[in-house]
């Protein structure tokens, strides 16, 4: 309200939009004017009418503004503005801590509370505020909460314009006009403090680009800390002098989301591999055709001859998992059940058998077992069929196509195992 009694009494053009402001003409050269509400944020500001047109000049002065009632502690602050600034249209903000921080600060200001970081985005160290001390804090697209700009140059001209406010409201008691002259003093550097703030927030922000820039916006080497939004990737970066422009934020395209259930893995074969699995590791079950499988290489498995004592069916059933070993018997060659357990043996045609469980098997176990047995002399390997939870059929396969029996039909004694596979 002050600027606009001042504007006012300077003969400028108040209005509220920049239409408006466009259709007042024929001033004198220099006549200030301030555009205070337009619907497009970006034409308020102020003014200058000069070789017959509206000149814009700079951003109204509610983007830089002065914390007040500072209270809470070096690390949680509490902060109040100015009456009549709106917290959304600052960018700018200056206030003097009551104490120094010890760690990472948040300031709640009119019931908003957000971080304090530096230029990196990292949290604030150890005694980056200090008490007393003026600090400046800027609002930065794609940041988290407010970024600090502590420079030593900006603090000097804050704390002389403190010097200068100080000494003027005691020349106001004596004398009206060293107030005025002190107050001009007070206008100026705080213009001057709000310049080089501007200066040295253009030279780590730089803006917009569709590429890295080598240089900031003078043409200056790049200093380590700047930042700039990567518009093409809509990423804001940050130079460093040691990596070049790096991403100040992780990459989410890098992340694997617990939602795909590593299913965004690139190469599960790589991943397995990784991880030491084995074929194996990407079956639901073992079947018949993995222990039938010629490929495996342990000659004890090639021959079906295991006799290795800690393989007995005795240690097998011991076992917390599975498979276990649920029946087992040994034939001879007429048909006729040696010894068996939990098994029953029938001879149904030359070299064929059917066997039956002594104790059926439960429904959700019909046919999730499997059958081993040794081959007869002439290295005939028996076929297993018709597995269910009541039994399984098996018969001696014969290469002979002229002969209308589908089994050899002598020396067939042999042992059955059955193991679950559950």
């Amino acid at each position: 309200m002050g600027q606009l009694e001042i504007g006012s009494a300077l003969g400028a053009v108040i209005v509220k939009t920049k239409a408006e402001l466009d259709n007042i003409t024929n001033k004198p050269d220099y006549t200030p004017a301030i555009v205070g509400a337009d619907s497009n944020h970006a034409l308020s500001g102020y003014y200058q009418w000069l070789a017959g047109t509206w000149n814009y000049v700079r951003d109204l002065a509610d983007s830089i503004t002065r914390l007040v009632d500072i209270d809470g502690t070096g690390n949680a602050i509490r902060a109040k503005l100015r009456l009549g600034v709106s917290l959304s249209a600052v960018e700018f903000a200056v206030f003097v801590p009551i104490a120094n921080n010890s760690g990472a600060v948040a300031i709640k200001v009119d019931d908003v509370l957000l971080p304090i970081r530096n230029g990196l985005g990292n949290e604030l160290d150890p005694d980056d505020l200090q008490a007393g001390y003026p600090a400046m804090l800027t609002v930065i697209q794609g940041q988290e909460g407010y970024v600090l700009l502590n420079p030593a140059n900006v603090e000097a001209v804050v704390l002389a314009a403190k010097t200068a406010a100080i000494a003027a409201r005691n020349q106001a008691q004596t004398a009206r006009g060293a107030a005025e002259s002190a107050l001009n003093q007070l206008e100026a550097a705080v213009e001057q403090a709000s310049d080089l703030a501007f200066k040295r927030f253009n030279k780590l922000y730089l803006g917009s680009f569709d590429d890295d820039p080598d240089t900031d916006n003078e043409g200056n080497e790049l200093e380590d800390g700047a930042l700039y939004f990567k518009s093409p990737d809509k990423k804001l970066k940050v130079y460093s002098d040691a990596d070049g422009w790096v991403l100040a934020t992780p990459d989410t395209s890098d992340f694997l989301h617990k939602a795909n259930n590593l299913s965004d893995v690139p190469s599960a074969a790589h991943a397995r591999q990784n991880l030491g699995l084995q074929n194996l590791a990407v079956l639901d079950k073992v079947g018949t055709a993995q222990f039938e499988d010629n490929s495996l290489s342990t000659q004890k498995y090639k021959n079906n001859s295991v006799t290795d004592q800690k393989l007995n069916s005795a240690k097998l059933n011991t076992l917390a998992a599975v498979p276990r070993i649920i029946a087992a018997a040994k034939v001879d060659a007429n048909g006729d059940v040696l010894w068996a357990s939990n098994l029953t043996c029938n001879r149904t045609s030359v070299g064929g058998y059917e066997y039956e469980f002594v104790q059926a098997l439960p429904s959700s176990k019909a046919g999730k077992h499997i059958v081993l047995t040794t081959a007869d002399v002439s290295w005939h390997v028996p076929r297993t069929t018709a597995k269910t939870k009541d039994g399984f059929k098996t018969g001696f396969a014969t290469r002979r196509t002229t002969s209308p029996y589908p089994f050899v039909g002598s020396s067939t004694g042999h042992d059955v195992v059955v193991i679950g596979v559950w």
